[in-house]
């Protein structure tokens, strides 16, 4: 078990989201709604290589989130996309993604964990108006990591994981209302 965990936030926002999180030798990207180019070369800048990469995890079905998960794993065809049943489909439904992409899908569901590149990985509810929303609690060992995306405020099952968590990754919208 690795010592360390990597973070690198390489796009959050309305225009794109997309993270690595890893160990010295391998990770996984969270969302795909960026230029995989884009990607790929902050993750080169960080030494980080594409055969590094284990796999695609997604939150929800929003395109910011999704836009390019279908170029990853086309590109790059060692790659698959994780995400629930549910958020596949309303990605299917929702945006111009080639149905291929279920060639790539691992299902994966909430409060199940699953391992994939070294770390054991649990999605979790978060709440948002996408399909089917899921933080992730990420374990290495001792070492625990939380990522919600797009929260407006925090649901018991987010509290409860970023209650585990050694670092967390927090991001959420502005809603001036909501001020």
């Amino acid at each position: 078990i690795s010592k360390i965990m990597r973070l690198c936030s390489i796009a959050s926002g309305s225009s794109g989201n997309c993270s690595y999180v890893g160990t010295e030798t391998q990770g996984v990207l969270i969302d795909a709604g960026i230029d995989g180019e884009k990607v790929f070369k902050a993750l080169a800048a960080n030494g980080i290589t594409p055969d590094m990469v284990k796999g695609v995890i997604l939150t929800h079905d929003h395109g910011d989130h999704v836009r390019y998960a279908y170029t990853y794993v086309r590109k790059y065809r060692h790659l698959k996309i994780y995400c629930t049943p549910r958020v596949l489909n309303g990605m299917l439904r929702r945006h111009n993604i080639s149905r291929r992409i279920r060639e790539s899908h691992v299902p994966i569901f909430k409060e199940i964990d699953f391992s994939l590149a070294g770390m054991k990985i649990t999605a979790f509810e978060v709440p948002h108006d996408g399909t089917c929303n899921s933080g992730f609690f990420i374990e290495n060992g001792e070492l625990k990591f939380t990522i919600a995306t797009d929260l407006g405020h925090i649901n018991d099952r987010a509290e409860f994981y970023l209650s585990k968590a050694n670092f967390m990754m927090l991001e959420s919208n502005y809603d001036h209302a909501m001020l």
